[in-house]
């Protein structure tokens, strides 16, 4: 938050309270650098400049010595199409002020709790899909926003591995919830011992509550990625879903075919009905989480997160299917 009142800042510092100005976030649009630049030689001078992003993103040491990709990029910043669709994404982003104050409140919230923290490096490209949607380190994060263009782009995501109800979260709105659900990763305690599907629901979850936490205002359709009418219809149905885990003991399952039924990206879980989302256990581990985290209000984000018995958090939690 900025303080742009001196009223304001005065009373915060008579208040001693904790307004504190927001983390800053340099971010460094490669996509605007790119397409300007025709020549091979802009385009090895850039991946020259960036060569921390050049290895991240194209796993390339010393990128600009590197003629394929020299000459692929080369091509496509020459391409009429891709050139239409960058103006796309342009026009799309804009200056990306939207962005950089979410992810600048987030981090600062982050750091509040994990003082270890350390904001990362943003850097955009746009490639035509040559290098991966999102790559996040604790020092450098880079986004292939050609990803993120949403449903109008000239193009979208190719291949597969995007299916339509994993596509239709390739929209702009989702990019940061998926950073700082990454960013979880490093402060999510586990014990590497248990193998069971609890753990892993708890893992999720404590992932979506670190996320949500970090980002209070954002959709929770945006930190799971289900649509709202699936969250809605997921959330009324809930004793239907958890009586299937019950009934079929699925808590304590630790085979891995079994796991990813429930676990993994699918256009719905079948052992429970079509309207039944995929990964339908790592929502059920959020409710999980949430409900103890909501339990126990003296335990902060940082001690939850810190916190690797999973059978003591669902224990505690007192789920069993209930809505409130």
């Amino acid at each position: 938050m900025q303080i742009r009142l001196a009223i304001v800042g005065l009373f915060c510092f008579f208040l001693m309270s904790s307004c504190t100005k927001n983390e800053d976030v340099s971010l460094i649009r490669l996509d605007r650098q790119l397409f300007p630049g025709k020549l091979a030689d802009s385009v090895r001078a850039l991946l020259n400049r960036n060569q921390a992003v050049s290895q991240l993103y194209f796993n390339a040491n010393g990128a600009g010595n590197d003629t394929a990709l020299v000459r692929d990029l080369t091509n496509r910043v020459n391409n009429p199409a891709l050139n239409e669709f960058n103006n796309q994404i342009q026009a799309e982003f804009g200056d990306m002020a939207d962005l950089k104050n979410q992810l600048a409140e987030a981090f600062t919230t982050i750091k509040k709790n994990f003082p270890d923290f350390k904001a990362p490096k943003i850097a955009t490209l746009v490639t035509g899909f040559l290098g991966p949607d999102l790559v996040v380190t604790d020092s450098l994060i880079v986004i292939g926003i050609d990803y993120f263009a949403g449903p109008n782009a000239k193009y979208r995501p190719p291949g597969q591995e995007f299916p339509q109800y994993i596509l239709r979260r390739y929209q702009k709105e989702y990019i940061v919830p998926a950073i700082i659900f990454a960013i979880s990763d490093k402060y999510n305690a586990a014990n590497r011992a248990d193998q069971t599907m609890l753990a892993d629901m708890v893992y999720y979850g404590k992932g979506y509550v670190f996320t949500k936490t970090m980002l209070p205002d954002v959709a929770d359709s945006l930190v799971i990625g289900y649509s709202d009418k699936q969250l809605t219809q997921t959330f009324n149905a809930q004793d239907v879903v958890w009586a299937h885990f019950i009934d079929n003991q699925l808590l304590y399952q630790t085979s891995p075919a079994i796991k990813q039924r429930y676990l993994n990206e699918r256009p719905f879980t079948a052992e429970i009905g079509q309207a039944c989302p995929g990964a339908i256990g790592r929502w059920v581990g959020w409710r999980i989480v949430g409900r103890y985290h909501d339990e126990h209000s003296s335990v902060g984000i940082s001690e939850l997160m810190h916190n690797a018995d999973a059978r003591m958090i669902f224990e505690q939690s007192g789920y069993k299917g209930q809505k409130e």
